[in-house]
């Protein structure tokens, strides 16, 4: 495991928790949520040797600010304003979950900056995918667990 360099940059007047391992190309790990947290670690660590990697909290997740306009627009912007802050001419952009999304928006709007995109288990482009969620969650449940579904859903707010 390469050492880190750990700091809070602010930019589109948002503190934003960052940490920064590794050599080689740069690739930027996005987490799920939105609302989740730096959990790639794991990942950074396996791959260190070979990029310089940039993990980061999106604003309004972990240890970064919570500061509005809370859009995938903003978060695009973020990405770019971290590519920009770390001089990377070119980067590979890495997400898993919401942060595939995130990456698919960013390399769509920055696709010249952008050496390669890996997607990981992110729901696509297609916005019919929750048709087919929601089918595929219902045949798995009980009876029972269909009875319940409509009181949980609207106390969690499951989409």
């Amino acid at each position: 495991m390469a050492k880190c360099l750990e700091q809070v940059i602010t930019m589109n007047n948002a503190g934003i928790w960052t940490v920064i391992q590794g050599s080689g190309i740069p690739l930027v790990l996005c987490h799920g949520g939105p609302g989740g947290y730096d959990y790639l670690q794991p990942i950074a660590d396996m791959v260190d040797d070979l990029c310089k990697v940039v993990r980061y909290d999106q604003r309004g997740s972990g240890r970064s600010e919570l500061k509005w306009p809370y859009n995938v627009d903003t978060f695009v912007e973020d990405l770019e304003s971290l590519r920009r802050k770390f001089s990377f001419n070119k980067w590979i952009v890495c997400g898993h979950s919401w942060g595939a999304a995130l990456a698919l928006a960013y390399t769509i709007k920055y696709m010249p900056r952008v050496k390669a995109l890996i997607y990981i288990s992110g729901t696509g482009i297609d916005p019919h995918w929750k048709e087919e969620y929601h089918v595929n969650r219902e045949t798995r449940l009980t009876s029972e667990e269909l009875a319940q579904l409509p009181q949980l859903s609207k106390e969690i707010k499951v989409f």
